[in-house]
């Protein structure tokens, strides 16, 4: 039996990088490869899905096996590996963008703002991101960078004194509907919180991958191990957390397996496949 309580072979694999596919020192480690490796041999897609930007998906260089289109920004984009294009994107409204980064303001002092756009990111000139300093990113104010960054795709807020628990706790009544709000722990000692458009989670955009590709939701088998995974994991047929995954998804009901630092996600994609 695998470690799902069933035995059919998935039709898809889709997994989260940081915290879960990739190993603590942030790379894909042996079995993990392997993992994917034995997928591809079987003509099962073996797709990722992240938080992370496009600008940061280098770490799939060796990760050939990979599907070519990758859900990017928690499912704001899609990137094409083999096209280093991307093909898909929603973005947010930028009218609701502003309203919604005021009223975060006025509710929650000391918070400070970033905006995702698919090829790039701006944030404001206090933010406490380590992504301030990177090459390319422009500083601005919230107006400024809403009307010169082009679509945006994810609003992302920081906070130098609450973790990212706690900060959105503050802010899910202030945003409501209006955007999805979502966020992934950080090493950084700043909290952040991620803001997609209304509906747009890695689970959305899975959802549209799969009926491209003709898979049903039942015959997907997910691996996350953080709140930004949540919708996908509940998507799918069978939805994996690794152990060193936060409270929340531990509590979920969905089946642990082991971390990032015991390769998890490989193990458990090896069993199921055979």
């Amino acid at each position: 039996m695998s470690p799902a309580g069933g035995t059919q072979r998935p039709r898809l694999i889709v997994t989260d990088l940081d915290g879960t596919f990739l190993a603590p020192d942030r790379r894909v480690s042996d079995t993990n490869l392997a993992a994917a490796r034995r997928a591809a041999e079987l003509g099962i897609p073996f797709v990722v899905a992240t938080g992370r930007p496009v600008r940061w998906l280098d770490v799939l260089d060796d990760l050939a096996e990979a599907h070519s289109q990758v859900i990017v920004s928690n499912g704001g984009a899609v990137f094409d590996l083999a096209r280093r294009s991307v093909v898909q994107a929603f973005p947010v409204d930028p009218r609701v963008a502003l309203a919604v980064t005021a009223d975060l303001r006025a509710a929650v002092p000391g918070i400070t703002f970033g905006f995702e756009t698919p090829v790039g990111f701006g944030c404001e000139p206090d933010c406490p991101t380590r992504q301030r300093g990177e090459p390319g990113v422009v500083q601005g104010s919230v107006e400024d960078l809403l009307r010169g960054l082009g679509p945006v795709i994810k609003v992302l807020g920081f906070h130098p004194d609450l973790g990212s628990d706690d900060l959105c706790d503050l802010a899910g009544s202030v945003i409501a509907s209006r955007l999805t709000l979502t966020y992934a722990m950080v090493s950084a000692s700043y909290g952040m919180l991620e803001l997609t458009a209304p509906g747009v989670t890695k689970a959305s955009t899975l959802a549209l991958l799969c009926a491209e590709l003709g898979v049903d939701a039942a015959d997907v088998v997910a691996f996350g191990d953080m709140p930004n995974d949540r919708a996908m994991l509940s998507w799918a047929g069978r939805g994996f957390v690794v152990a060193n995954g936060h409270h929340s998804l531990l509590r979920g009901g969905f089946v642990v397996v082991p971390g990032n630092d015991e390769d998890g996600v490989g193990r458990t994609v090896l069993d199921l496949l055979g």
